[in-house]
């Protein structure tokens, strides 16, 4: 379902400007939503989840503060956006109910498979055949004993499937796919299990029946998704955590789904916001940058001369930038959008030539020496290729003034702000 990414999509939308925030104690509280909260631990849960996980650690404490900040706005949104939806009775309709239920065997399903992995090893004879059959070629060992355990779990998946039809009594109805089949005619049934032709073949998927043996092999996989997850639920395993976090998920995903055919209901309304926006279309031109900043215009001079007489702008940067980070990673600056930049800056880099650099450039941060390593020119697109974005232009403005909405009905009190400032849940 594309309910699944929508969760992500929001992510998306919502602006990063928050204020900083320190990590806290598990169980505190840092925002209250109405009547819900937003702890610590779910913080920490949505950095570790975040794009920037792997490179968190690797962050100073201000860029670690800030990330925390932006996600807690994030988690703020996705609370209103979820008591809404509850409060729309979103988590009472059969879509949702039945979401939740496929997410629930899938789980368990997952868990059994992994269980009847784990039954599985090598022989010890075997592993020593396969040893001294691929001595001194560990790729070829390691594919052998991949290869083996692969067909040692075809197998016992194939027994194990058997012996759970046997067990649950399943009872196949392939005769009784014909032309005019109903929705609710049953193709598999056995104790506690059952699967109807609507199950395998939803309404307004086809125009008409689907090849006979995509069905039967539908009907055969879903049949085997339902028979591990009734196993592992008669072994007492529980997955009813993981269901309900999903269900925490999927509300404020169905809510943006709703909130999109509202704000979006046909490509008229994408096309009208273009017309209305042309700054849309302009892909401005950007720059790969290097940089050596100094503090005085003598100085500049001074390291003006030396790159002409062949010394190097980005050694020199890394030896006596006064930006810290242009210093650090000497000189280079990374990609330069126009119309992010200082604007004296930006003429001269529009003007330029690759690998030149420039003349003494004075802003109120110092004195410059740049370069451009690469450039990107600008352009404009035309409506078909700006859809993605002219949609995400809509459903943030938007969503903005509808958080700002939500807010009233759901009152948004700042427990813990590092600076002790607070702010709207879209940024404001």
């Amino acid at each position: 379902m594309k309910l699944m990414n929508r969760i992500l999509v929001l992510f998306l939308l919502i602006p990063l400007v928050a204020p900083g925030i320190a990590a806290g104690k598990a169980t505190e509280v840092l925002v209250t939503v109405g009547p819900a909260a937003v702890t610590a631990t779910d913080l920490e849960m949505a950095v570790r989840s975040s794009p920037f996980a792997t490179q968190f650690n690797t962050m100073d404490e201000p860029e670690q503060a800030a990330l925390r900040g932006n996600l807690l706005k994030r988690l703020v949104a996705l609370r209103l956006l979820r008591l809404e939806a509850s409060a729309q009775g979103m988590d009472r309709r059969p879509a949702f109910v039945q979401e939740l239920e496929d997410y629930r065997i899938s789980r368990l399903y997952r868990y059994y498979i992994q269980k009847l992995r784990e039954q599985l090893s090598i022989p010890g004879d075997k592993l020593e055949q396969l040893k001294q059959t691929y001595a001194g070629q560990p790729d070829a060992l390691a594919a052998a004993k991949a290869s083996l355990v692969a067909e040692d779990f075809r197998q016992l998946r194939m027994l194990t499937l058997q012996m759970l039809r046997d067990r649950y009594q399943v009872v196949f109805h392939l005769d009784r796919l014909q032309p005019g089949i109903a929705p609710d005619t049953l193709l598999m049934e056995g104790n506690g299990v059952k699967l109807a032709y609507g199950d395998i073949v939803h309404a307004g998927e086809y125009p008409k029946m689907p090849d006979k043996g995509w069905i039967e092999d539908q009907l055969y996989q879903r049949a085997e998704l339902l028979l591990f997850a009734r196993a592992a639920r008669d072994e007492g395993v529980d997955v009813e955590d993981d269901v309900r976090a999903y269900a925490d998920e999927l509300l404020p995903a169905m809510m943006m789904e709703e909130l999109e055919a509202r704000w979006i209901p046909d490509e008229k309304a994408l096309k009208a916001y273009f017309d209305a926006n042309p700054d849309l279309a302009v892909v401005p031109e950007r720059w790969h940058v290097g940089q050596l900043v100094v503090s005085s215009y003598a100085q500049a001079a001074a390291m003006k001369r030396r790159i002409e007489q062949g010394e190097s702008l980005f050694v020199l940067a890394g030896r006596y930038s006064i930006d810290p980070w242009g210093r650090a990673h000497n000189g280079d600056m990374g990609w330069v959008k126009e119309g992010e930049g200082v604007p004296e800056m930006e003429a001269r880099l529009k003007a330029m030539a690759d690998g030149e650099v420039s003349d003494i450039i004075a802003t109120p941060l110092g004195y410059h020496l740049v370069t451009v390593i690469e450039r990107r020119p600008g352009k404009v697109r035309n409506f078909s290729a700006m859809k993605d974005k002219v949609r995400q232009s809509i459903m943030d403005e938007k969503l903005s003034a509808y958080l700002d909405e939500l807010q009233k009905k759901y009152p948004v009190d700042w427990k813990v702000l590092a600076d002790g400032a607070a702010g709207g849940a879209n940024g404001g």
